[in-house]
């Protein structure tokens, strides 16, 4: 079967993809996938086919216009649905996010050019990564099985049903909702209807752990999360066992765009850690490299070192709380210091830590000796290094990305074939 593949052109959900657009070609499956020009070497780096459209990456330059001032606004939305907030606050969110990153993402041009995609390779399936509404209008127009791939815990479900709420408490001329609004036009273009397919896919494809999953609204295809890093080679000195205990330091490759400010200071805290008798690897960019000035031997400082390869050595990670990074440490049975006041970053942060199998700081919190003394008990307490092991565990037990290809044929072959 023909399955296209729909990512926004951000490396890190791209990569989420890989491992089942693998698995549908091992399958014999012919597997395309779609995005914005700046992603095509990403996808054909991974080996797959890439299908480059939409002229405009208008989030892009948003960003780089109002750099710190959107990125604060971002961190101050309640992802997590879980705070007290006024309707006012959820809906005022609600209208910037779909001004400035939704309907930015996925612009008239690149639903236009994807539906044109659509009719002319006439695909039997589409999967569309969380946030890649395209995705869903066009198999809403075209009649084409969609489902939403959710790589994290699912906590856009949670937002929606807080402006559901926020919704209800307004009189009914004033119940604006800005998501549903816009999608409402696009798939209206097509002569179509809105639905909350267009929201949450028809079916989903779940990469969290049970333990971590969160109330979803659509029948879930679990499958365990394998990490994917890119184009990786596995240096010699990752090869051989760590004399000391080995410690990973990373803030992502997104924040590498420049609009995303480090949560700490890094040089302060690769001083502090390098007090203690551990090695540390961090992954920094060559310019953050040249301004940290001389370090211990024990300290490595790397552009860029495959995760898969590189925690399996590590004994712990310090990190933004990403969400490729925090599921690769989960892979690896790693405890795990998040740092973050970013996006659902947070949440994840939280939940490992009330899982037992990390510790979460906001950056406020986040002082050189704060992170070295919660790195020491991260290291010496039992039971960080046993509930990681538990979460790890409990991901291996998910199917493997190749075990669900059977069930998205039925998807595609079965009209109204229904997940149970």
């Amino acid at each position: 079967m023909r399955v296209l593949m729909i990512s926004l052109p951000i490396e890190a959900h791209f990569n989420t993809m890989v491992p089942l657009a693998w698995g549908l070609q091992a399958a014999g499956h012919d597997v395309h996938v779609a995005s914005k020009p700046r992603l095509t070497d990403h996808v054909t780096a991974a080996g797959l086919t890439a299908v480059p459209m939409g002229s405009r990456d208008e989030h892009t330059q948003l960003l780089d216009r109002l750099g710190t001032d959107l990125v604060n606004f971002y961190a101050s939305v309640d992802f997590t649905g879980m705070r007290d907030e006024s309707a006012d606050k959820v809906l005022s969110d609600n209208d910037v996010l779909v001004g400035t990153f939704y309907a930015l993402e996925n612009d008239a041009s690149f639903i236009h050019e994807l539906a044109g995609y659509a009719d002319h390779w006439v695909p039997e399936l589409i999967i569309w990564e969380q946030f890649t509404f395209a995705g869903a209008v066009v198999g809403a127009a075209t009649n084409i099985p969609h489902g939403r791939l959710v790589w994290s815990p699912d906590l856009f479900y949670q937002m929606r049903q807080k402006v559901s709420v926020a919704l209800a408490d307004r009189l009914p001329w004033l119940r604006d909702d800005a998501l549903r609004d816009w999608l409402e036009s696009a798939v209206g273009a097509f002569g179509r209807e809105f639905g909350d397919d267009l929201l949450f896919g028809q079916w989903q494809i779940e990469l969290s752990p049970p333990e971590l999953r969160l109330p979803s609204p659509r029948p879930s295809l679990p499958i365990r999360y394998v990490p994917y890093n890119g184009v990786s080679v596995v240096e010699d000195w990752v090869r051989e066992p760590p004399k000391l205990p080995r410690v990973a330091l990373t803030m992502g490759i997104t924040a590498r765009s420049g609009h995303y400010a480090n949560p700490v200071d890094i040089k302060e805290v690769l001083r502090k850690l390098a007090e203690l008798d551990i090695e540390v690897v961090a992954t920094l960019s060559q310019a953050e490299q040249a301004e940290i000035g001389p370090l211990p031997d024990r300290v490595r400082l790397v552009d860029f070192v495959p995760l898969r390869a590189l925690l399996p050595t590590c004994d712990g990670i310090i990190h933004h709380g990403g969400s490729g990074t925090w599921a690769s440490a989960l892979a690896a049975g790693v405890p795990q210091i998040v740092i973050s006041n970013l996006w659902d970053n947070v949440y994840r942060g939280r939940q490992l830590a009330e899982l037992g199998a990390g510790v979460f700081l906001p950056p406020a919190e986040a002082t050189p000796e704060t992170i070295q003394n919660k790195l020491i008990s991260l290291m010496t307490a039992d039971g960080f290094q046993t509930a990681a092991r538990r979460l790890q565990e409990s991901m291996l037990g998910q199917p493997a990305p190749t075990d669900i290809v059977p069930q998205l044929e039925e998807i595609a072959t079965s009209p109204g074939y229904v997940l149970r």
